[in-house]
This record gives C-alpha cells, structure tokens and sequence, in this order.
C-alpha cells in the first residue's frame, strides 16, 4: 500500500450519524478524506487508486476486554477448550506432557465440568497419572479456577492444614486433603509463584503468533488486563516502536503504589501503549461458581459465591486510582457484585475529562441498577461471545434469573454506553464471533436462542467494537471513527455485516487488516 491511498467502490461505515460512504483517502498514518466518488476528484489524481469491487471497509476492531500478553502464551499451552469429558481432556495432558521436559511445568487452559457431556470434578490424582511426575497448573475454561496436581502442590508447601484465603477457596476431599481445585487468585497465587517465567525468545515468539491472529481477524487495539509482567514486555516493545498494536491497558489496582512511585497517571502513554485505568475484582465467576449473587446457586446449597473485594475497600482504591486521575474498570459478574460496585461508584470523586468507570462483564444485574449505571456514566464493558458459551450455566444455577442476565438490548434502549471485548483468551480473539453472538444470542448452528428479545442489529454491535471501546477509554475524539484526522486503522471485510442474516456474520472473511497507515494481513484474493 502506497503512502498515499485512496479507497473506493466499496461501502465504508465511517460510525459518525449513520453516514456510509464509497471513498476513502489516507496519507501516511491518517485517514485524509472521505466521501464519494473521490476517485473523480483531481485533488487525488497522484494517489494510488484501490477499487475494491464494492466489499465493505469498517474502522479497525477493537476488543475492550482482553488479556493480551496472557492470550499470547497460552499459545504455547495444553488447551482442553471444547473438549466434552474428563478422559478427554487428560488423554490430551498426556500427549501434551510428553513434549515437556521432566523438570517442566505442564501449564493449560479451557477445562469446564459444565461443559463436559457427563459433569465430574476433577482432582489432583488423575492428573498425577497423566503428568508423568512433572508439576501441572491448568486454568478452567473463566480462568477462575485451577486445577493442579501433588507435585505442584508439594513444591507449593500446600496441605491439610493450609487455610482459604480471604476471597479465595481451596476444594477438599473428605479427609480436608486439598483436591487439587482452587477457586479464584487468593487460593492459586500461591502455587502461579512456583512456576518460573518463560524465556524471553519464547515470549516473543508467542507474541508474534498472538499479533498475527488479532491482523487476521481484523483487530487494531485492545484494552488488556494483564500482570505487571505483561506490562513490562508490552512497554519494552512500545519503546522500540515495534508493538504493533494500539493497547489501553489497565494495571491491576495492587500496582497504585508503584504508579504514584513513577508519577504516572491518566492518558500517560503514547499512540500505542497507553495507561487508562486500574482493574478491580469485585468477584468471581459464573462457570466457578463464584460470581457474587443476591440468590443462591441452584443445587449449590445456599452457595451465593465469592466477594473478592468488599464496597469498603474498593471505595479506598476508587480515591487511591483518582488521585492519579486514573478510573476503575471493576470486573463483576453477579447481580450482588453489580450493586457493590455501583455502591462504591456512587462516592463522588473527581476524574480528568474522558475518563469514564467501567463494569467488566456485568453479566448478570438488577434491573433498577440500570438507571444508576446510567446516571453515574458508567460503561459496560461486555463480552458477546460468553452469552451463548455461558447459556446452559445460566439456566441451571441462576434458572429463571437469566431474564437479567446478558441484557445488550435492555442497556442500549436506556442509553448506556457498552463497549464489546471477548476475555481472549477465555473466549476466542474474534469481534465477528462476538457480533454474530450479541446479533443472534446462539451457538453456532444452533436454533436454541437466549432471551431472543435481547438480540441486537449487527450494525450495533459494530459500534460497540469499534466506537465503544473508545468513547470507555476517553479517545473518542482520536479514535473509533473513519474521518479526516482520524488514525488510518480500517478493515476491508469479504461482505457488508450490516446487510447479511445474523446466520451468516461468523462466515465473514477479513481480507486487510491496516494498522497505522500500514497494511498488516491481507488476503490472497486482494492485492494492497
């Protein structure tokens, strides 16, 4: 692609009041004009000229709630998502561990009980009888839970008479020995501080193969939560111009004190790499039982879940963030979580213009905590893609509550301000996916739908990958839209989303993906 570009013949969504036009101009990093039938006009008679037969350009996707560097070496660990019975599940740790030195880790991700054809909890011992003595640390499908064997639980120092933790719980057998299930940070962090860090070649290899995948789906940006390790690689990189990705990224609020240390605040950052919040936990999950709801679980025994952080204390961190002019992005999924986190919202403390507090999952709420969301300007931040993966869960714990829960519908027609992301990689890096799911509220191929009256058009959920994740991190005036000014990150789609039945949006191919001015993936059936 030439420096100077000019799009035309196709149908551009520029996301400003509705307005689509057939041209589009870009010199160097910055989209220059658009309009229609640039191509006629002489101000543009040296730049180079793409017809794109009528396909469909669509700013550059962003997804507003991932774990990027995380999403990244998982890459390189045993994944049991999909998988539908424990003996599948262990047959593939089998394989997996005999690629791993006896010394090494053997680390994965994606096991669910729900989803298994026949539920059965795993344990300690019949992962001892696959890891072949090395120590193993495999996260459940949410991430909230670990799974773990003797060996790991030996080099942790964890037994009998090793206590839960506040906001954490530990699986026993009936004896009180640990099962080698523990639900949530408190409980696992101990046994995640065993395990030795990758290589630095290794992280970088794993983050090449992670780019690569977010070009091909056409994702220009994300907003990442990940550990001070993550932020670490992603600010070497940025400082070397050789990101390759526009990241927000929210630091986790245990990391205020080395924030105020380095003075950094608010916006600090550059176009790549930027500072725009700290992460909060309010709970738990839905898969691990440990979302915090007003009602208890179905078949649990008065289970309610975990608080992970009480109002009290987050109300400390919320006026801790804004001293610095940070907002928090808390995450919550139980309708208990929701009401404890606006609670804490509720206290009035003064942040820089843009910047805006954010719910993370808000899976399930009450629905007079909708006008209190929207009164406090609150974002949701939400994840299409868990609506129909998490739909069976739904019904057989939270039953008739479901009504509450996933409600995109609801939120938009009451005006609040949603932004889409998909928890790569608890769900898979892909904003089509999530459209297709926040569009139809299915599985793919399947005629069972979720509360149909909370489907929305694909045209919204578009805005909310492309627009809303901007308006959630105060860059509205810089990003999310395709006008002069505006940086050149677009994509150039095999069909027109808007115009397809919901049915077939999963079936759209990214064809380029430009970043920066500067193509990144493109297709072999388009030549750029």
């Amino acid at each position: 692609m030439k420096a100077r570009t000019l799009f035309f013949n196709a149908r551009i969504y520029t996301q400003a009041f509705g307005l689509v036009v057939d041209s589009l101009a870009v010199c160097g990093h910055r989209v220059i004009a658009v309009g229609n039938r640039l191509e006629q006009d002489p101000d543009f008679k040296a730049y180079a000229k793409v017809d794109l037969g009528g396909r469909t350009i669509v700013p550059g996707l962003v997804d507003a709630h991932a774990h990027f560097y995380y999403f990244a070496l998982s890459l390189g660990r045993v994944s049991l998502d999909g998988l539908e019975s424990l003996e599948a599940c262990l047959e593939k740790i089998r394989t997996f561990s005999r690629q791993c030195r006896k010394s090494e880790w053997v680390l994965g991700d994606g096991y669910s009980p729900d989803r298994f054809t026949r539920r059965v909890e795993p344990d300690r011992y019949v992962l001892d009888a696959v890891t072949g003595g090395r120590p193993a640390f495999i996260f459940s499908k949410d991430q909230h839970s670990v799974w773990v064997n003797s060996r790991a639980l030996e080099i942790a120092g964890i037994g009998k008479d090793t206590r839960d933790p506040a906001g954490g719980k530990i699986d026993r057998l009936a004896d009180g020995t640990p099962s080698g299930i523990f639900r949530e940070q408190a409980a696992y962090d101990p046994v995640l501080a065993c395990i030795d860090p990758p290589s630095p070649q290794t992280v970088q290899r794993r983050y090449r193969q992670a780019l690569q995948h977010a070009y091909r789906k056409g994702v220009t940006a994300v907003h990442s939560f990940d550990g001070p390790d993550g932020f670490a690689f992603f600010n070497d990189l940025a400082l070397k111009g050789r990101l390759g990705l526009r990241i927000n990224y929210y630091p986790a609020a245990r990391l205020l004190p080395e924030l105020r240390r380095t003075g950094t605040r608010y916006g600090c950052g550059d176009d790549f790499l930027r500072i725009a919040g700290v992460k909060v936990f309010a709970d738990g999950s839905l898969g691990s039982q440990t979302a915090l709801c007003f009602d208890p679980y179905i078949g649990t025994g008065g289970d309610r879940g975990i608080e992970a952080t009480s109002v009290a204390d987050m109300k400390k961190i919320i006026r801790s963030a804004a001293r610095l002019g940070l907002p928090c992005a808390i995450h919550a999924i139980g309708d208990k979580a929701v009401a404890n986190v606006l609670d804490a919202f509720e206290m009035n403390v003064a942040l820089p213009a843009g910047a805006r507090h954010r719910i993370e999952h808000l899976q399930l709420l009450w629905r007079r905590d909708i006008s209190r969301i929207r009164r406090l300007k609150v974002v949701a931040s939400m994840q299409p893609s868990h609506c129909p993966s998490d739909m069976h869960m739904i019904r057989k714990y939270w039953g008739k509550r479901g009504a509450n829960a996933f409600i995109f519908r609801t939120l938009i027609d009451r005006g609040v301000d949603l932004a889409f992301g998909s928890d790569a990689p608890i769900e898979l890096l892909d904003p089509m996916a999530g459209i297709a799911a926040a569009a139809r509220r299915a599985r793919p191929g399947s005629r069972d739908v979720f509360y149909p009256d909370q489907r929305i058009k694909a045209s919204e959920a578009l805005y909310r990958f492309t627009v809303g994740p901007a308006v959630a991190c105060g860059q509205e005036h810089c990003r999310g839209y395709l006008l002069p000014g505006y940086p050149a990150d677009l994509v150039v789609l095999s069909q027109d989303i808007t115009r397809v039945a919901p049915t077939r949006i999963r079936d759209t191919e990214v064809l380029a993906t430009i970043l920066d001015g500067r193509v990144v993936y493109c297709h072999s059936s388009l030549a750029l």
